[in-house]
């Protein structure tokens, strides 16, 4: 395999969290104070202006961004070897150079977000506004049938390999069984918390996207349920057949998340034109 596909599967995966996640959500900024408190956001239009013309962290998000691609390209363009030296293979450094990239700037990330949920608590005072709804809720309203099949067959075929090759002989040993302990539990653990997330109170996500966030949130626990299916069938292969599955199988939990992202990256709001988004017009007026 081409080192290349590492590169553009890990630079997708940059893109996404340093480019078209921040952009999408600072669109979103100004429509969150309004659904806190409408009356606030009114009476505050100057504050209102500088957070909707502040661009700090944005090109923070896409300097970061930029230096992670730089720093992959070098390693893919033998410009740099990396920390080991020649003592690992160029993928394997890819590999690890994205990752904790990726960590630190997740890290950052979490402080601005916590600085900003703080300061719209301090702020933003509550509005004496509740919107609920007693309807029950079940994955079955937001995911289709294809999709709840197509996960559960995957889930199933793979617990059952599992044990077809243990049974066979194939591969066996408290190492074997452990790791098929540790799949099973990851797999009843994800479904239940793909059970359990209709059920949660809404959000101002689901009022700003409407019941398109919820549909979005089952296929992103979809995507997730893949995780288990993925890093099994990597152990079964270095158990059973000797192969050495980390690179594939990591690319592939890379392309999960990506995929993850897209979902959620494709959201538009339910209702452009009511008062929560029109804030920008009533700045300008």
């Amino acid at each position: 395999m081409s080192i290349w596909v590492d590169f553009l599967v890990y630079a997708l995966q940059v893109l996404l969290f340093w480019v078209f996640l921040p952009r999408q959500g600072h669109q979103f900024t100004l429509p969150m104070i309004a659904d806190r408190d409408p009356e606030w956001l009114a009476a505050h239009r100057d504050v209102a202006a500088r957070l909707d013309g502040s661009r700090w962290f944005l090109n923070t998000c896409r300097v970061w961004g930029a230096v992670s691609i730089a720093a992959l390209l070098a390693v893919a363009l033998d410009l740099t070897t990396g920390p080991l030296g020649g003592a690992a293979a160029k993928w394997e450094v890819l590999k690890d150079l994205n990752s904790v990239l990726l960590m630190i700037g997740s890290l950052v990330w979490c402080v601005f977000a916590v600085i900003w949920f703080r300061w719209l608590r301090t702020y933003v005072p509550l509005a004496n506004t509740r919107r609920a709804t007693l309807t029950p809720r079940v994955v079955s309203d937001y995911l289709s049938r294809p999709w709840r099949v197509a996960i559960e067959t995957l889930t199933v075929l793979h617990l059952c390999a599992w044990v077809v090759i243990g049974v066979l002989g194939w591969a066996g040993g408290a190492d074997y069984w452990s790791a098929f302990a540790f799949v099973t539990a990851m797999s009843v653990l994800f479904k239940v918390a793909a059970a359990l997330a209709p059920r949660r109170r809404p959000g101002y996500p689901d009022r700003l996207f409407g019941d398109n966030y919820r549909r979005a949130e089952q296929r992103v626990w979809c995507l997730f349920r893949l995780t288990p299916v993925i890093a099994g069938c990597m152990m079964i292969g270095e158990h059973a057949f000797g192969f050495d599955p980390d690179r594939v199988g990591h690319l592939l939990l890379v392309s999960v998340v990506n995929l993850a992202m897209l979902t959620l990256l494709g959201l538009r709001p339910v209702a452009p034109s009511a008062p929560s988004f029109s804030v920008r017009s009533q700045l300008s007026a």
